[in-house]
């Protein structure tokens, strides 16, 4: 039987551990690195009557305040290689560009597309993560959770997970008290490159790419738009690209000829890229207070240093307001807001 010893801190800054490099204080936390240490852990909490917060790479959310329950750092390791033909279990805590990179080398693809995005496994699901015409219910075959509520282990299948467009149950209220241990992943031994973003195939020079120019490729591309949170800290994207009705969408068209789209599953509803609207609205580069929108990227909100996760949520708050007056379109928050 595994065994566990478990440390609970007390009062801990979190700065290190989000990538807004927001300072605020857990006043429990946890370092988790197996089911011995979850169980210890969610036992300590349920003594002490505390919320809990599962905390990965920290790179999809904000602290607009400290957390005044237990804080679980998940750094459980771990990639089982079940066969030669694309299956893989890879534990939560794992880094996930550092396992796409563990993929390609393996001969495993599909990943590609989603490398660099910042975080771990274990939050990937949650989030759905994708990028560049590539989402991660494409390749996910189960996962285990364990239910916060009864302390027992859950194997949820694909479909089970209610996936949709950067969603999942498990971001949803009803499925929160869930914590992710493990996923299993179905990739490919063949390769077939999914070139069909337009940014994406307009900057490879080939129309048959290698997986490691399409990986290089995407890495660059990311590099360039998104600055480095260890430099100047941010989430990454702050909000959602909408999706909004057709007869909206040609509306708007009619007015800003200009305006890029993307196709989805239901031919009545456009996704508008977010970044083109603030863009539109003049948010990039512009500051508020301690608080920033990123001179690359008017997606992007940075902590220029010493930047509250308020003076963030404050920036955040007026730009999504600006976008509603003059489009009448809503933004809706990619980042979770703690």
């Amino acid at each position: 039987m595994e065994t566990t010893r478990l440390e609970i801190e007390q009062q801990v800054d979190l700065g290190p551990y989000n990538s807004f490099g927001i300072a605020a204080t857990a006043a429990h936390f946890a370092r988790i690195t197996g089911a011995a240490d979850l169980r210890a852990a969610l036992d300590y909490s349920k003594q002490h009557h505390l919320p809990v917060l599962v905390l990965g790479g920290g790179t999809n959310l904000l602290f607009s305040k400290g957390f005044s329950g237990l804080i679980l750092l998940m750094d459980w390791p771990g990639i089982d290689w079940l066969n030669d033909t694309g299956l893989v279990k890879v534990a939560c805590g794992e880094n996930w560009h550092e396992f796409v990179i563990q993929c390609l080398k393996k001969g495993f693809h599909g990943l590609e597309n989603l490398a660099l995005i910042p975080g771990t496994v274990g939050a990937a699901p949650i989030q759905n993560i994708g990028a560049y015409g590539v989402e991660l219910e494409q390749f996910l075959v189960q996962l285990n959770a364990l239910d916060t509520r009864t302390g027992q282990w859950h194997c949820f299948e694909n479909s089970a997970c209610e996936f949709g467009y950067r969603d999942s149950m498990f971001k949803q209220p009803r499925g929160r008290h869930f914590i992710i241990t493990d996923i299993t992943l179905q990739l490919s031994t063949e390769w077939r490159p999914n070139v069909g973003y337009r940014a994406l195939r307009d900057a490879l020079d080939t129309d048959n790419p290698t997986p490691q120019q399409v990986f290089d490729m995407i890495c660059l591309i990311r590099r360039s738009k998104l600055p480095d949170p260890t430099i100047e800290g941010n989430a990454g994207s702050f909000f959602k690209n909408p999706l909004v009705s057709l007869q909206k969408f040609q509306a708007l068209q009619a007015e800003h000829p200009d305006v890029p789209s993307f196709d989805t599953d239901d031919n009545e509803l456009v996704k508008i890229p977010a970044a083109w609207l603030l863009e539109q609205a003049g948010w990039k580069g512009r500051q508020r207070g301690s608080a920033a929108v990123s001179e690359a990227h008017a997606l992007v909100l940075v902590n220029p240093g010493q930047a509250s996760g308020e003076d963030i949520l404050l920036l955040a708050q007026e730009m999504s307001s600006s976008i509603l007056q003059r489009f009448g379109i809503a933004l809706e928050l990619e980042v979770q807001v703690i």
